[in-house]
C-alpha cells in the first residue's frame, strides 16, 4: 500500500558553486587569466566582454568593498530546491542523483597553477638530449629519480645498482648486467648538466664541482679548492686565523676565497625545480589619493565574462527536443558557465574585502611607508567580513599587494604580538626587523651574540628572551655571531 509521509531532516551540503569559489581563491591573478581563456576555449556558453562592456568590472569593484557580501557557507532556498529545469532535465539518466552529482564535480582550480618544470622533469630533458646509449639513458633515469630535494645523490652505487635490478624487469634491459664502473660514468655526465653542482654526492664535491665551472676569480680559483678539500672544517667554522697560516696567504686573498664561496650554491636542486618559483605580480594594488586608499585588484588582462546569447537562445529553444547526450551537454557547460562567472565575480569581491580589511587595520603602517605594524591575526579580518577563517587563510595565501612603498605578500600582515616596558602590544614581525637593523649596524669584526641582541633589545623597551632572540634570528637565516665574523 502506498502511503505519503512527510519527515524534516538536517543536510549538510557542499554545492559545486562553493567547492570552486573557495579552490579560486587560492589561485594568484597571473593563473587566473590563463584559466579564464582555457575556460572559454573549452565552454561555448561563456564568451568574453568587448572592452565597451569592460567598465562592469569596475562597478562590481566599487560595489563590493561596500556591500556585506552572503558567506560561502550560506546557500539560498532557490539553490536547495528543484526548478522548472529540472524537470526539463529529468529524462537524463540519473539526473540530481548522487550518482549524477559526483560525476559533475568541478575542477578543483587550486594547485593548477603550480604546474611547471620540475628539477626531474629539467634533467630528463638534458639526459635525453646528451647522446648517450640507451642503457646510460636508463641507468640516469635511475639516478635522477633518486636525487633528493637538494639534488644529492645519498645512495651508495651498490644501492644504486640493487635500484636498477628491480626496475629493469619487464624492460628491455631485463637481461642486462650493471656495473659500478658505469654507474659511476653516468653520474660524471649528470653532473655536466645544469644547474651547476647537480648530482653530488656531499657538499664539498658540490662546491668544487661549482669551482671548476666558473670563469672568473681566476686568481683565486685553486686556493678556494684546496681550502674546500684541506680545510672544510675550518673553513665552516670561518676560522680566518689559522686558514691564514696554513694556507700562507693574506687578508685580502682569504677575504676574495670568501666571497668566491659564498656566491655558489649548496643545494642545486632547487635551482632546477621550478614548481614553487613564481616571478612575484602583485594581485592586489593599494594606491593613496588626496590622503584616501584605494584598493583596486590587478586584473586589467583577464578577460571580462558574460553567458553566450546564442547558446542561451539554444537552451531556451531546446526544451523537451534532442537527445539525453545533448541536454546533458548543455546542461552541465551552462551551469558550470554559471558557476565560473559567479567564482571569478565572488573571488574579487573577497579579496577586495580581505585587503580593505587589512588597510583599515594596519593603516597607520600605510600611513608611515612601511613601518609600526601591528599586531593581527586571520581571525580578525575573518570577522571584519563575516566570512570563515579559512576563507581569509586561502585569500591570503601566495598573494601580494602593490603599495607606494614596495611590494608586499598579504600574509606579511599578520603575526604574533609581544609587549613593550609601557604594556603595548608589538608585532613579532617588527622585533624581527629590529634585530636585522641591529645586527646591520653591529661591527662586523666584533658581532653581537644572542645574549647581546638580548640587551641591545631590552634598551629598546622590547621584553623578549635571548631564546626568542635565537629562534628570530635563526627564523631570518641570519648565522651566529661567529659566524658572521669578518676579517680586517
Amino acid at each position: 500500500m502506498l502511503k505519503q509521509t512527510q519527515s524534516q531532516k538536517l543536510l549538510q551540503k557542499t554545492l559545486p558553486q562553493i567547492i570552486q569559489k573557495q579552490s579560486l581563491l587560492a589561485v594568484p591573478i597571473l593563473s587566473i587569466e590563463q584559466m579564464v581563456r582555457q575556460e572559454i576555449e573549452q565552454n561555448p556558453f561563456l564568451e568574453e566582454l568587448e572592452d565597451d562592456f569592460a567598465e562592469e568590472k569596475e562597478v562590481e569593484e566599487k560595489e563590493s568593498a561596500d556591500e556585506p557580501e552572503k558567506e560561502f557557507d550560506e546557500v539560498d532556498k532557490k539553490e536547495e530546491e528543484f526548478d522548472m529545469d529540472d524537470f526539463a532535465n529529468s529524462e537524463i539518466d540519473g539526473y540530481k542523483t548522487e550518482d549524477y552529482e559526483s560525476s559533475q564535480k568541478t575542477i578543483n582550480y587550486e594547485n593548477i597553477w603550480k604546474s611547471g618544470l620540475s628539477m626531474t622533469d629539467n634533467l630528463l630533458s638534458q639526459l635525453h638530449l646528451s647522446g648517450l646509449s640507451e642503457k646510460d639513458v636508463f641507468i640516469g633515469e635511475v639516478i635522477i629519480g633518486n636525487l633528493d630535494d637538494e639534488g644529492y645523490i645519498r645512495e651508495s652505487n651498490e644501492e644504486i645498482i640493487a635500484d636498477l635490478d628491480k626496475q629493469k624487469e619487464d624492460t628491455e634491459f631485463s637481461g642486462e648486467v650493471f656495473t659500478e664502473r658505469e654507474i659511476v660514468f653516468v653520474i660524471a655526465e649528470i653532473q655536466t648538466f645544469d644547474p651547476p653542482g647537480i648530482a653530488s654526492r656531499n657538499l664539498k664535491e658540490c662546491l668544487l664541482k661549482q669551482i671548476d665551472l666558473l670563469t672568473n676569480y681566476a686568481d683565486v680559483k685553486e686556493t678556494a679548492k684546496r681550502v674546500l678539500n684541506e680545510f672544510f672544517e675550518e673553513f665552516r667554522l670561518k676560522n680566518y686565523e689559522k686558514l691564514m697560516k696554513e694556507l700562507n696567504v693574506e687578508i685580502d686573498v682569504l677575504n676574495k676565497v670568501f666571497e668566491l664561496i659564498s656566491k655558489l650554491n649548496p643545494k642545486p636542486g632547487y635551482i632546477g625545480d621550478s614548481t614553487d618559483n613564481h616571478y612575484i605580480y602583485p594581485d592586489l594594488i593599494v594606491r593613496k589619493e588626496n590622503n584616501e586608499y584605494k584598493v583596486e585588484i590587478n586584473d586589467r588582462n583577464v578577460p571580462v565574462l558574460r553567458l553566450s546569447k546564442a547558446y542561451r537562445d539554444l537552451t531556451d529553444n531546446l526544451g523537451r527536443k534532442g537527445d539525453k547526450s545533448t541536454k546533458e551537454f548543455v546542461k552541465n557547460n551552462y551551469e558550470r558557465a554559471k558557476w565560473f562567472i559567479d567564482a571569478i565575480k565572488s573571488r574579487r569581491q573577497t579579496m577586495l574585502k580581505v585587503m580593505s580589511s587589512i588597510l583599515k587595520r594596519q593603516r597607520e603602517f600605510f600611513d608611515n611607508m612601511g613601518e609600526n605594524l601591528k599586531p593581527m591575526y586571520e581571525k580578525d579580518v575573518a570577522e571584519d567580513i563575516r566570512m570563515d577563517i579559512s576563507t581569509v587563510s586561502r585569500t591570503v595565501r601566495g598573494k601580494y599587494v602593490q603599495t607606494d612603498f614596495g611590494i608586499y605578500e598579504l600574509k606579511y600582515f599578520f603575526s604574533n604580538y609581544l609587549k613593550t616596558d609601557e604594556g603595548e602590544d608589538v608585532s613579532t614581525k617588527e622585533i624581527r626587523a629590529k634585530i636585522k637593523e641591529i645586527i646591520e649596524a653591529e661591527n662586523q669584526y666584533k658581532p653581537l651574540n644572542d645574549d647581546d641582541l638580548t640587551r641591545e633589545l631590552n634598551k629598546l623597551g622590547f621584553k623578549i628572551a635571548r631564546r626568542t632572540v635565537a629562534k628570530y634570528r635563526e627564523a631570518m637565516k641570519i648565522p651566529k655571531a661567529r659566524l658572521r665574523r669578518k676579517l680586517r
